[in-house]
């Protein structure tokens, strides 16, 4: 299956996107599909044994959480609609990083075919760094008794 992978996936880019997603069985199943729709050359009947492959050789991390509902707030529809296409709300929950770091992973992910038109790209950015930043996993960890 990794040669099938291989010709399959890098006529279109690099193994490092492959290897940073991280998903689970259930998102990789999805990533599969949406390759496939944007045309990545791959047999119907490889399609399990694909979504397999990726899910053992790239699982998701321990420390992702699973899906998890993303935080309430103003921006979130946004948020939802430019990244929940492609992977699960966990590994944004996950990452804790700040508005410039979050600006760079959106640039990233629009490179590699995120849909997230200018006008919402603020909101969006608002958004992450108050519900996912450094800042909002401290508040979350002062709520709790100890």
């Amino acid at each position: 299956m990794h040669e099938k992978a291989r010709i399959a996936c890098l006529s279109c880019h690099t193994a490092a996107i492959i290897v940073q997603q991280q998903l689970d069985r259930r998102v990789w199943a999805k990533e599969v599909d949406k390759m496939v729709r944007w045309g990545a050359q791959m047999e119907p009947s490889d399609r399990e044994a694909m979504i397999e492959y990726f899910a053992q050789n790239f699982p998701s991390r321990a420390d992702t959480p699973p899906d998890v509902p993303l935080a309430a707030g103003p921006g979130v529809e946004k948020v939802r609609a430019a990244c929940l296409t492609c992977h699960g709300a966990g590994v944004i929950a996950a990452q804790q990083i700040e508005r410039r770091g979050w600006s760079r992973v959106v640039e990233q992910m629009t490179r590699w075919g995120a849909k997230v038109p200018a006008v919402d790209r603020a909101a969006i950015l608002d958004y992450l760094a108050a519900h996912y930043g450094p800042q909002a996993k401290e508040s979350k960890n002062e709520a709790k008794p100890h």
